[in-house]
C-alpha cells in the first residue's frame, strides 16, 4: 500500500467519524480530485457529499539513519469543497475544520495512525485550514488542508 493510500484510508476514517457531527454535507477524500458542483457524487442517505484530494508537495525530506532506515517527512495538501455561500456555511466549516485538526491530533497523542508497515511518528495539520480557491458566486469554496507525515522505513 502507497503511503498516499494510506494516509486517504486513515483521513477518510476520521471523515466518517466527523459524519454524525456535521452530517450534511457529507465529506471523502478521494484521490487527486475536486469534483465540480454538478459532478458531485450522489449516493442514498448522502443527497450532499463534498470530495477532495490530496497532493504532493515537492518539499519532501529524507534522512538515512544509522541503522540503514530512511526518515521520510513528506508535506501533503489536501483540498476540501464546502458551502461557502452564507455566514451560517462559513462557521459550519470552521466548526468542521476545527474538529478535523483536532481528531487529528487526538489520534496522534493515542499513536492512531495507519497500520500499513511503515513506522509511523506524526499525521499532524502543519499550517492553518483557510479556503484557497472560491468559485465566483461564493457558493462553494475550496479549503486547503497542509498536512505532515512522518516515518520510518
Amino acid at each position: 500500500m502507497t503511503v498516499y493510500e494510506s494516509v486517504t484510508q486513515w483521513l477518510n476514517s476520521i471523515l466518517i467519524e466527523l459524519q454524525s457531527e456535521f452530517p450534511h454535507p457529507f465529506t471523502i477524500l478521494e484521490p487527486d480530485r475536486i469534483p465540480l458542483p454538478e459532478d458531485y457524487p450522489r449516493s442514498e442517505g448522502f443527497p450532499d457529499f463534498t470530495a477532495g484530494g490530496i497532493f504532493s508537495s515537492p518539499n519532501d525530506m529524507t534522512t538515512t539513519l544509522i541503522g540503514g532506515q530512511v526518515k521520510h517527512t513528506k508535506f501533503k495538501s489536501i483540498y476540501i469543497r464546502k458551502r461557502f455561500k452564507l455566514v451560517d456555511s462559513r462557521i459550519d466549516n470552521e466548526k468542521f475544520f476545527e474538529k478535523l485538526a483536532r481528531k487529528i491530533h487526538e489520534r496522534n497523542l493515542d499513536y492512531n495512525l495507519p497500520k500499513d508497515g511503515r513506522d509511523w511518528k506524526e499525521i499532524s495539520v502543519n499550517s492553518g485550514i483557510y479556503p484557497s480557491a472560491r468559485d465566483e458566486a461564493n457558493v462553494w469554496a475550496d479549503y486547503l488542508v497542509n498536512l505532515k507525515l512522518v516515518y520510518i522505513e
